[in-house]
């Protein structure tokens, strides 16, 4: 079935809300935004990162619908328009008569934005990775790392590694003894080989100014692709006021050596973190040479701030040496990295590529599980 794909706007509202209320009743997993201006990321005059969000239309009835964010990136050394494959839904889910509605949506994204990416989605089982990899993306995940603060916290709180009562009761043990917390603090520290010089400090600042743009431009050579990090994107991203987002300016005897984006989260009853105090390293750009700094001491104002655990996902290999030289271990990761393929062709095989691409949570949906 053929439908028109078109750019959201106002007047579609109230079709968009009987789409939501079809999708309520049969349980879909989300809906379309209520509005035609993206919440998050509004397209403003003069905004360099913005949201845009389009409809799958059938007459005046609305099938479907997803959104692109829309941000210059860092390519083999130019500034390039890329953008992010966000939220796509269709009537699909629950009407086998618009099955083949995500493979237009998909198709009318490229044409839009041929250099397209899709981050995070939560595995290879899950139907968008399904159908990106039907249609010739090419996919990785992005590595996930840890590092345990508050070891008998973890321990009786980790909710994969307690999945059965015997499991469950190991563990309670382990943290009740101290056992537990002897044994992750050794292997942490027999990980450590990074010690971070005297004069560092991380300073909590509201916005970025001409700092952000010096490290901007020192460190985006080091990177096949990226998204620009300069001052105006990061006040977009960042710069909002959303207290939960602490940016730490990063320095070593007043020079400014890079910054990190850092959230600490009290979760309550997750799948993943049960009721942990979750630190996360959300975002981050260092001048090279200087990522194990950045992590340090991101690490350690989330050690302040009472954190039980810091976890990050990064996919470049400068940054995971250095979540290792710090100590920090790896788990399984759901987080992928999805590109079409016009980007592949760009920027190589991601078997390879990928350790060149730097990319987090930030270049996606945000921080919004964390």
């Amino acid at each position: 079935m053929s439908l028109r794909i078109v750019p959201y706007q106002v007047e579609h509202e109230p079709a968009v809300a009987e789409f939501n209320a079809r999708g309520q009743a049969h349980e879909a997993p989300f809906g379309l935004s209520k509005t035609a201006l993206s919440a998050w990321l509004p397209k403003q005059e003069g905004r360099i990162v913005v949201r845009e969000l389009f409809l799958a239309l059938e007459g005046a009835e609305v099938r479907g619908g997803f959104a692109l964010r829309r941000q210059p990136f860092w390519l083999r050394g130019a500034v390039r328009d890329i953008c992010n494959y966000q939220g796509p839904i269709s009537e699909g889910i629950w009407d086998r008569r618009y099955m083949m509605s995500g493979v237009q949506m998909l198709r009318a994204a490229l044409r839009e934005c041929p250099l397209l990416y899709a981050l995070g989605m939560g595995g290879v089982e899950q139907p968008l990775p399904k159908l990106l990899a039907a249609a010739g993306w090419s996919m990785k995940p992005i590595p996930f790392r840890f590092y345990v603060l508050r070891p008998s916290r973890f321990l009786r709180e980790i909710r994969p590694l307690r999945r059965t009562k015997l499991r469950a009761a190991i563990l309670d043990v382990a943290a009740l003894s101290g056992l537990g917390s002897l044994a992750l603090w050794a292997r942490q520290a027999y990980r450590t080989r990074h010690r971070l010089p005297n004069g560092s400090r991380a300073e909590r600042v509201d916005r970025y100014e001409a700092w952000a743009d010096t490290i901007w431009m020192k460190a985006r050579d080091a990177y096949a692709l990226t998204a620009v990090r300069d001052q105006a994107a990061q006040n977009v991203l960042f710069g909002d006021g959303n207290v939960k987002n602490m940016t730490l300016r990063c320095q070593r005897n007043g020079q400014d050596i890079g910054w990190a984006v850092v959230r600490s989260t009290v979760m309550q009853d997750d799948k993943y973190f049960g009721n942990l105090r979750l630190g996360s390293l959300v975002d981050c750009l260092s001048i090279p040479g200087e990522e194990a700094n950045i992590v340090a001491l991101a690490t350690d104002y989330l050690r302040e701030l009472g954190s039980d655990l810091v976890v990050t996902n990064q996919s470049h290999t400068a940054w995971l040496n250095a979540l290792s030289a710090r100590g920090y271990m790896e788990g399984p990761s759901n987080f992928l990295f999805a590109c079409s393929p016009q980007l592949a062709q760009e920027l190589g095989p991601l078997s390879g590529a990928l350790g060149t691409v730097h990319c987090n949570r930030a270049d996606g949906d945000g921080p919004i599980h964390l």
